[in-house]
């Protein structure tokens, strides 16, 4: 019978450096959030689609294990082949790690002044994938950042999607969270996975809060509080604080 509890549901790994009550945030343009309004679903980036030429690259001590490891006959695949197929069959959903809004982020990923930010924490966001059927591994990561070619010890454990959770320092400022789904080993990526996977959520679950830009006109968010009564959003709308005046 095809029942909840005959089910079998994925419980997402959290990195331990995280707390349940981290605020995470997710900038979107009007017609991501307009999306995520009529879908009710996230997005998770194959992650070869990234432009960062250092998204999952390996330091040179584990490219050297995993060729010394091909030669012995222990695996049979190249680290290049090893590369490509961890870099095909890895998905992720990126978060800001951040108490307060940023105007670096609104910035670079709002793109317009017509942009919103979905809040939401750590411990919602597990709860929410809590509810995804166990087709996947699901981690929730905290970014590490490293300089690659200075060889820093990566722990890679329990296994070698972890890669993705490290990046370039260039990146630090970005402070971010990522949801990581690993389907290697499984299946080759079906042709639906080309570009992503589209996980549907609950945004009741999910969301603390939505935050519109601090220069957004006052249309547009009538709009926003418009829309997420029409779609059944409970979660509380109100304008970037950096649009307030100082005293």
């Amino acid at each position: 019978m095809d029942t909840l509890e005959a089910r079998n549901f994925v419980e997402p790994r959290i990195n331990d450096q995280l707390r349940p009550d981290t605020v995470l945030w997710r900038y979107l343009d009007a017609a991501k959030l307009f999306d995520f309004f009529e879908n009710a679903t996230l997005f998770f980036c194959r992650a070869d689609h990234f432009s960062d030429k250092f998204e999952g690259a390996f330091t040179p001590s584990l490219r050297q294990q995993i060729s010394d490891a091909y030669a012995k006959g222990e695996i049979d695949y190249t680290y290049e082949q090893f590369k490509r197929r961890m870099r095909e069959s890895v998905f992720i959903n990126c978060w800001h790690r951040n108490q307060d809004d940023s105007a670096a982020m609104w910035a670079l990923y709002g793109k317009s002044e017509c942009a919103v930010a979905l809040t939401s924490t750590v411990g919602q966001l597990a709860d929410t994938l809590r509810g995804v059927e166990k087709e996947h591994d699901i981690a929730i990561e905290r970014v590490e950042y490293v300089k690659h070619w200075s060889d820093p010890k990566l722990d890679v454990s329990p296994d070698y999607a972890r890669i993705f959770a490290y990046k370039t320092k260039a990146y630090e400022y970005e402070k971010e969270v990522r949801v990581i789904i690993d389907r290697t080993g499984r299946d080759p990526v079906p042709e639906s996975f080309q570009s992503g996977i589209v996980v549907p959520i609950e945004p009741s679950r999910l969301l603390r809060s939505i935050v519109i830009a601090p220069d957004a006109p006052p249309w547009f968010e009538q709009l926003v509080r418009q829309s997420a009564l029409r779609y059944g959003v409970k979660a509380p709308v109100r304008r970037s604080k950096l649009a307030t005046d100082p005293i």
